[in-house]
């Protein structure tokens, strides 16, 4: 269990300070609501010597301390990469989201799917909204990210949340594999496929775009690979 302070960007009250208390985290793969997208990104990872999943979606829990807020990530191996995504989290009241990053070892991916996710920390941004305040538009809202390497900076992903399994249909997946209370679980959603292939570069930029309310959540972090690291 790990406490955070987070700032809640809302309609009715403005932008405020909360403290949540995180109790367990779900990295959900292969949560695409197009199924040639979700195979389009199995494909994306075959390349790389990844096996296909046992289930669409496949639900990998992570470690609470794996959260990170800040702006920078300690990683054991060069090729790591981020897959920006919606999160929920539920407060226990209501639920929030924000825009998170399923930073993952692909190296280790193509030996153990879930190791290789809980190698990475998961970055997390600091400005959450309500679920409420953009239920109406939430196939307009639109995630994107870019990377850094040494070729410079470029755009890494895009695409609508249209392409992600909706907050409903998410909920019901996780039920089915046996998560029935979520309060005070933060959930990746799911990644939208990269627009060249993995890159693995030196930061991670992402956003959560929303032009109806013209508001956007924004967040980046910088990768260092740990000395003596291959």
């Amino acid at each position: 269990m790990r406490e955070f302070t987070i700032s809640v960007d809302t309609l009715e009250k403005g932008q405020y300070e909360e403290v949540i208390t995180v109790k367990q985290v779900i990295v959900v793969g292969y949560g695409g609501r197009d199924i040639e997208k979700v195979e389009e990104h199995i494909a994306e990872l075959a390349e790389i010597g990844v096996a296909p999943p046992e289930t669409i979606p496949a639900i990998y829990p992570q470690d609470v301390s794996s959260i990170n807020l800040g702006d920078k990530i300690d990683v054991e191996g060069k090729e790591t990469s981020g897959e920006a995504e919606y999160v929920l989290f539920h407060n226990g009241e209501e639920w929030l989201v924000t825009l998170g990053s399923d930073h993952t070892d692909r190296f280790l991916e193509t030996k153990d799917i879930l190791k290789s996710k809980q190698a990475c920390p998961k970055p997390l941004a600091d400005v959450f909204w309500r679920l409420e305040d953009i239920k109406d538009h939430w196939d307009e809202l639109y995630l994107r990210s870019w990377i850094k390497d040494e070729k410079g900076k470029r755009k890494y992903q895009e695409d609508s949340l249209h392409s992600l399994l909706p907050v409903e249909t998410l909920l019901e997946k996780l039920k089915e594999f046996g998560y029935r209370d979520l309060s005070n679980t933060v959930i990746f959603s799911g990644t939208v496929p990269t627009l060249e292939g993995f890159v693995y570069g030196e930061k991670f930029q992402y956003e959560l775009a929303d032009a109806k309310l013209n508001r956007r959540i924004e967040s980046a972090y910088c990768i260092k690979v740990m000395e003596g690291q291959k």
